[in-house]
């Protein structure tokens, strides 16, 4: 895929630049341990200044260690928020965060993920912080600052629901709005919350849409525009194009005031109540449970098939030895039904297979229906006690093992891009897939597919895994699911160039290589990992079920609704 680079471009400035890239990294490494040291200093100051404090007053503290906080400031030549975020993070990293402190001092954490981790962290009860450290720290270093806060916010509600929607509403009163300099220009800021930010932003692209395609302004500044027409009040925007036939003369008004117009991924069992699963908001991540069950309220419904899927299994990288009864014999019809401490009704315990992640996978998605009245149970929190639930970090080091055994399996287990079919499905031979199609990629991948990249799937592109063959689209690679990803247009464009290959596993899953000998994995970040051998189930009868009128798919592809 790299043969054809650029004009004088050899495999010795390859190799040279390989080594440079080694270079950087251990650079980068240094840089955190000294920054490590510098925060965890700030952090000792101020305690020092505390203590001070405390001795001085009797038992009262006066200034809260402000003094030390100055003090850095002015040694550092930094502002008074930049000084107080050096110390707070000293102080935390030192009484409650040893892990992080201790990655961090090693180099293996820059201070944007550290940060993050406080940040997503604070106000969490001691014993949630000791059960999730370990499983964010595994997630750190494999995941960019912004991502890295989706996945602890996915572990927190996962681990404490009922904690992490407290967090919530606690946070939501800090939702503020201010404007300040940035240059020749303005910065206006608003602190929502997760919905009023959803629904603003939807307010403000389709108060940008109301002008034709042939409006002489980017998108950027079409936007600013639109936010704020819509500070004044105004209707629609008037359309640059000065053509006297402009398609969006006279624009419909945009209403003032209505529900969130938002996307949200949440599963029937813990819009009921029965488990404590995470919710998506697109375009914001993960959101606690009872937030998703307020949102839901008198909302409009597509249901969506998923399947729990084995991640090792479904990549092809072990064999799923759990042996399954034949089709139709009694012993698949489960009647015993488990407590909530894992044993059977008769007092037996029950076999439970190795623990190994997993991940829901998107099969198909139906048509929309008027949502009504949805009867609730109460919402559970997590397990008291137990292992801590697997987070994208372990599971991308378990893949990533694998795929250093066998180097081969990089390339994907369907290299054609014809997702194990024999025949074409309707619409694999269109280079532009339908509705459907787009619908499910976008919702399975959440965002930019490209590592480290948090682009909206909304504002990303679909690209072609194994390309299309414009001339032959039969023998190239078809415009179905299990093809294709959301790519922004930067790295959509790097990888048309060739600049970097891809290739799909499995499951959503995609491995990245470069010329310089990486590869690095990216999980569909609209589906979170989980525990293949599940910790949370409820109590429900199970009935035997017609296995005569079973659904059959084919391959990864979605049957009719």
């Amino acid at each position: 895929m790299f043969d054809g680079g650029g004009v004088g471009e050899a495999a010795g400035d390859v190799a040279r630049d390989a080594l440079r890239f080694v270079e950087l990294l251990e650079l980068a490494r240094i840089e955190n341990m000294h920054a490590a040291r510098k925060v965890l200093l700030a952090g000792e100051l101020r305690l020092s200044a505390l203590g001070r404090d405390v001795a001085l007053c009797g038992g009262d503290i006066r200034d809260c260690g402000n003094e030390a906080i100055a003090e850095v400031s002015t040694r550092l030549g930094c502002s008074h928020t930049m000084a107080s975020h050096f110390c707070d993070l000293g102080v935390d990293l030192r009484l409650r965060l040893p892990l992080t402190c201790a990655a961090f001092l090693a180099g293996d954490l820059d201070y944007a993920r550290v940060w993050r981790i406080h940040r997503e962290t604070t106000g969490l009860r001691p014993e949630t912080v000791a059960l999730l450290e370990a499983e964010i720290i595994r997630s750190a270093r494999r995941l960019a600052p912004a991502a890295l806060g989706r996945e602890i916010r996915e572990l927190i509600v996962r681990a404490r629901p009922d904690e992490a929607a407290s967090d919530r509403e606690v946070a939501e009163a800090e939702c503020r709005i201010k404007v300040r300099p940035a240059g020749p220009l303005s910065e206006f800021t608003a602190v929502l919350t997760a919905e009023q930010g959803q629904a603003a932003w939807q307010l403000v692209c389709e108060m940008a849409d109301t002008v034709c395609r042939k409006d002489r302004r980017g998108r950027p500044i079409l936007l600013v525009d639109a936010f704020v027409a819509l500070l004044h009040g105004e209707s629609a925007l008037p359309c640059t194009c000065e053509r006297a036939d402009c398609p969006k003369a006279g624009a419909s008004t945009v209403p003032s005031r209505r529900k969130p117009l938002v996307q949200i991924t949440v599963d029937v069992a813990t819009l009921l109540g029965l488990t404590a699963s995470p919710a998506y908001l697109d375009g914001h991540g993960p959101i606690d449970p009872m937030l998703a069950q307020m949102l839901s309220e008198d909302a409009t419904w597509r249901a969506m098939l998923t399947e729990m899927v084995d991640v090792a299994a479904e990549l092809g990288l072990v064999t799923d030895e759990r042996e399954k009864p034949p089709a139709g014999t009694e012993t698949e019809t489960e009647t015993e039904t488990e407590t909530e401490t894992g044993s059977r009704a008769d007092g037996s315990t029950p076999h439970h297979a190795p623990r190994r992640p997993g991940l829901h996978v998107f099969r198909a998605r139906g048509s929309r229906h008027r949502g009504g009245d949805v009867p609730r149970a109460h919402s559970r929190s997590g397990p008291s006690s137990g292992p801590p639930p697997c987070g994208v970090g372990r599971t991308i080091a378990e893949i990533e093992k694998a795929l250093d055994a066998n180097p081969a399996t990089k390339r994907g287990r369907r290299p054609d891009g014809h997702g194990g079919l024999t025949t074409p499905p309707d619409g694999a031979l269109q280079y532009r897939p339908d509705a459907a199609t787009a619908a499910m990629a976008r919702t399975r991948d959440g965002h930019c597919r490209f590592p480290g990249c948090s682009v909206p799937a909304a504002r990303c592109q679909l690209d072609h895994v194994v390309p299309f063959s414009h001339r032959n689209p039969t023998a190239g690679g078809w415009t179905i699911g299990s093809n294709l990803q959301c790519l922004c247009r930067f790295h959509h464009n790097l990888k048309t160039m060739g600049r970097v290959g891809a290739s799909m596993l499995g499951g959503g899953v995609v491995v990245w290589t470069s010329r310089y000998g990486t590869a690095t994995v990216t999980l569909p970040g609209g589906m979170y990992v989980r525990d293949a051998a599940p910790t949370l189930a409820p109590q429900l009868p199970r009935r035997p079920v017609d296995r005569g009128s079973r659904a059959a798919y084919r391959g990864e592809e979605s049957p009719p609704f």
